[in-house]
């Protein structure tokens, strides 16, 4: 039996030999492509080919490594649907066309698969009579096995002749494979236009040979492009004999895992339940290997929903899906050798969102309870459409959950108006995960700009080659403008943004005019200036000198050498297991991103500073190279997580330290950045981490700010406690932190290693512990003052308390007191609370011109549903404010002393009313 490996080695050496350049996978998240969640078919990496631009080659086939999740509610029920497959095709850009595609499509199958002739059906767009007649006169398919089909069965986009969109569009041509009569409906007439399951489509061949214009018509394309599709699972299915992709040996050993795991639960667990679980657990292995982490956004959402999907099906209540993930790497460990590296990391991540979901599930069910009981009490029936929605999609709750525990109380579920949501839900998934004509073929700004020289000068004598403005190409641009521009030639010194670098600025300047460059990006390998008018104008093929920003320059090559180091340091710190999962490299900072799944602790976060910054010390020299991708990877250098690479690739080394595929700007020596500064440390998404740091003049700047922030806060205190003897007497250490922060504060110091270390080891804990024994002090002063205040009122209050009157039967303590704070209100309504064995104490007072009313309400007559809450409510509106609280105790604040009397009159009134019900 041909196994998978064999058949997608076939497919690739077959056309290989065709002339075909066999094009490693992309990634499942789009690069440069924001407008997909992910990569969704073979055709995705080649859309520079498909419009016509960087051909270096003309022919291309792939094994693509494919997720959707457009028909997620089919997956394990159906023999074919799967969120991650593989797809492979092959691809002409403006070289061969029908004739070809279809000949070799059928010699793969025939001759190299195998398949006998008899087995396969053709189906056609019932307009294309040149590929019908390939089919039948050159192939000799009998023409009853070739069948027509309308454009929205066959033709790419969909529907596009007469619902569009605009753009390059084509027939396509599809071949089936028939399981035999025994199969499906039994029908004579059966045909590949039935979804009995007779017949399973296996490759479609796209023939993008019109573009279609805003009128509708069809207009034939100059260059016409082949791109076709074959479903390797369905390939697989097919030639091991196997009606379902379930039973190939892309999922065999899968499921066998699976069954051994679920024990004694097996039988519990539905076939088609432990298909999903195979499906979906390879669907996230791959998005995780590939930088997506569960998360509640975009493409984290998905791999989060995949995850706790199969968890839910699997019927664990301890983390389960984890335990899979070394069978779903070592099956593909050949073809993507990525997985297989990253296995650990995977089963970290799946795991630790399997503890979560876990947690989860211990706080959804009550969640719904109480949503039942709450309808029971309103004597409502039926649990709104809503709220199982956010049960399912927000909690993770299946609604078989939900429905039978509503019906256990007795109680129905909106489930038509559940699964409209639902279908809502699918639609926007649809939208950002499969593939559209909008998406592929978007216009090119740029379209006419010139092809790139280079220059190595700088400054830099130029010409104005080509500008862009609101989008449209313009001739000129003046003062207050922005635009985009690109010059001829162009500067190979002016970094265009990429790798998580900021692009370069600068200047372009003429006489009497001048613009500043604010960023530098790349656009089909031009470099595109994006720049504003600062005074006079500016024309296309005027003469301008471009004058780069070195300073900035340089700034940011110190922070992205210090990356470089940082993630050494990780690695040497953390274990091997953490690599580079992001970052943002510019003159001001450096972000960095990486694989961990624990929050750093404060000794290691040092240990890893202190490793830079002994690597900075030691003066390291920084080499730049480049190199054959091989090589580079044989000499152990590290890549980007989740990126791909080309075969040339340049090699940044610091010694022995580091060695990593990098494209960015570099100091050269690691003298250059004088030090590093790690200022936080946080959570990404689950398993990734970031740090932010500094390096250079801004650890000085950030020092000096942090050391006139510590003085402020000390000064503040002191001030508070009136003198700060007392504070320098408990706290040792403290004068001398005073004097140093205030020397750097100030510029005094000269800044290094030494005196950053001191500031963290001996200046910041000292106006901490100054900070906590101050704030103590404060806090017992007021606590002091407080009591002084009382004892002060006692007599007041106690005779407040003798002259309570009745209202409506209840004994109703009040009175306003000036000169009062919230503080001194509360601890009086307590005191007059605890002398009064039943009644409603309510007491106001006010000072700097703010109100306040506190009111309290003893327990037996909060059980005869009295509540202070509902007085305040009442009345706070007298104060001009607003207050709250529960029924035994409320107040409310405002900014009208005036309307205290009157609020206790109304409070009268407000419980005489409470009293007659």
């Amino acid at each position: 039996m041909m196994t998978s490996k064999e058949i997608r080695k076939k497919y690739l050496d077959f056309f290989e030999e065709k002339g075909h350049k066999v094009v490693a996978s992309d990634l499942l998240v789009p690069r440069n492509d924001p407008t997909l969640l992910f990569t969704g078919a073979g055709m995705n990496q080649f859309k520079e080919q498909f419009m016509g631009r960087n051909i270096t080659f003309k022919r291309a086939a792939s094994s693509q490594k494919c997720l959707r999740t457009g028909d997620l509610e089919n997956v394990g029920k159906t023999p074919r649907h799967h969120t991650f497959f593989e797809m492979l095709g092959n691809f002409s850009f403006g070289d061969y066309f029908k004739s070809e595609a279809i000949k070799w499509a059928w010699e793969f199958m025939t001759e190299v698969m195998g398949i006998p002739e008899e087995r396969l059906w053709i189906s056609v767009y019932k307009g294309d009579d040149e590929a019908y007649a390939i089919w039948r006169d050159e192939v000799k398919v009998p023409e009853e096995k070739i069948i027509k089909l309308g454009e929205h069965d066959n033709f790419w986009p969909a529907d596009a002749p007469t619902k569009g969109p605009n753009g390059p569009c084509g027939p396509c041509s599809e071949i089936f494979y028939d399981w035999g009569e025994g199969v499906g409906c039994g029908k004579k007439t059966c045909d590949p236009s039935c979804d009995c399951g007779r017949f399973v489509e296996v490759w479609n061949l796209v023939f993008t040979e019109f573009e279609r214009k805003p009128d509708g018509t069809l207009e034939a394309l100059p260059n016409k492009n082949i791109d076709t599709g074959m479903g390797l699972e369905r390939m697989v299915s097919v030639i091991q004999g196997v009606k379902t992709n379930f039973e190939t040996d892309l999922f065999v050993p899968l499921i066998k895992k699976i069954e051994e795991g679920l024990g004694k639960r097996k039988s519990g667990v539905p076939r088609e339940d432990i298909f999903l679980i195979a499906d979906h657990v390879r669907a996230a292995a791959f998005a995780i290997a590939d930088g997506v982490s569960p998360s509640n956004e975009r493409r984290g959402y998905v791999v989060r929903k995949l995850i706790r999907r199969a968890y839910l099906k699997s019927g664990s209540t301890e983390p389960f899906l984890f335990n899979l993930v070394p069978v779903v790497t070592e099956m593909f460990k050949d073809v993507y050798p990525e997985l297989f590296e990253k296995r650990e990391h995977i089963c970290a991540i799946i795991e630790e969102e399997e503890k979560r979901f876990n947690d989860t599930l211990a706080s959804a069910m009550p969640i719904l309870e109480d949503m039942l009981e709450k309808l029971k009490k309103s004597k409502g029936k039926v649990l709104f459409a809503e709220d199982a929605f956010l049960l399912v999609d927000t909690y993770g709750l299946p609604v078989e959950v939900i429905d039978v525990t509503t019906t256990t109380m007795g109680l129905d579920v909106d489930l038509k108006g559940f699964e409209e949501l639902m279908e809502q839900r699918k639609d926007q998934s649809r939208k950002g995960s499969d593939i559209t004509g909008d998406f592929i073929f978007q216009p090119d700004a740029f379209v006419g700009a010139p092809e790139p020289e280079f220059s190595e000068d700088i400054p830099l004598k130029a010409s104005i080659a080509f500008i862009l403005k609101d989008g449209e190409k313009v001739d000129e641009i003046s003062e207050g403008d922005r635009a985009e521009i690109i010059t001829s030639p162009q500067s190979t010194w002016f970094y265009a943004e990429a790798g998580g670098q900021v692009g370069d600025t600068g200047h372009v300047v003429k006489e009497n005019a001048k613009m500043h460059v604010l960023n530098t990006y790349l656009t089909e390998n031009k470099k595109v200036l994006e720049v504003i008018v600062k005074s006079g104008s500016f024309s296309i093929d005027d003469t301008v000198t471009l004058k780069i920003d070195e300073s900035r320059k340089h700034r940011t090559a110190k922070n992205h050498t210090a990356t470089h180091l940082l993630q050494a340091a990780l690695r040497q710190v953390l274990g091997d297991h953490v690599k580079q999962s992001g970052s943002l490299v510019d003159s001001k900072r450096l972000r960095f991103d990486f694989t961990h799944m624990k929050k750093l602790s404060d000794r290691e976060i040092r240990k890893v500073q202190d490793i830079v910054n002994e690597w900075i010390k030691e003066s390291i020299p920084v080499y730049k190279e480049v190199k054959t991708l091989e090589e580079a990877q044989e000499e152990g250098a590290l890549s980007f997580f989740g990126e791909k690479y080309g075969e040339k690739v340049r090699v940044v080394s610091v010694g022995e330290e580091s060695k990593e595929l990098c494209g960015g700007t570099h100091v050269d020596n690691t003298g250059d950045i004088k030090l590093m500064k790690i200022i936080n440390e946080s959570a990404v998404a689950s398993g990734i981490r970031r740090i932010d740091a500094l390096t250079g003049d801004e650890v000085e700047a950030w020092l000096k700010r942090t050391a006139q922030e510590h003085l402020n806060g000390y000064e503040a205190l002191v001030k508070k406690l009136r003198g700060s003897v007392e504070v320098e007497k408990e706290v040792p250490g403290l004068a001398n932190a005073v004097k140093t922060a205030g020397d750097i504060a100030e510029g005094k110091a000269e800044i290094s290693k030494d005196i950053m270390d001191e500031f963290e080891d001996k200046i910041v804990p000292a106006f901490l512990e100054a900070k906590e024994f101050a704030e103590k002090k404060i806090k017992k002063l007021k606590k002091e003052k407080e009591a002084g205040a009382f004892d002060g009122l006692r007599k007041i209050i106690d005779k407040v308390l003798e002259d309570k009157i009745s209202v409506g039967g209840i004994d109703f303590v009040s009175h306003v007191f000036s000169d009062a704070d919230v503080a001194l209100l509360r601890k009086t309504a307590g005191y007059l609370e605890k002398k009064t064995d039943s009644g409603i104490i309510l007491v106001g007072g006010s000072k700097e011109g703010k109100a306040t009313l506190i009111c309290a309400v003893t327990k037996d007559l909060t059980d005869k549903d009295m509540s202070a809450k509902a007085i305040i409510d009442n009345i706070a509106g007298l104060i001009d404010g607003g207050g709250g609280g529960r029924p035994e105790f409320a107040q409310a604040g405002g900014k009208n002393p005036r309307g205290l009397q009157r609020a206790i009159e109304e409070a009268k009134k407000v419980i005489e009313g409470m009293a007659k019900k």
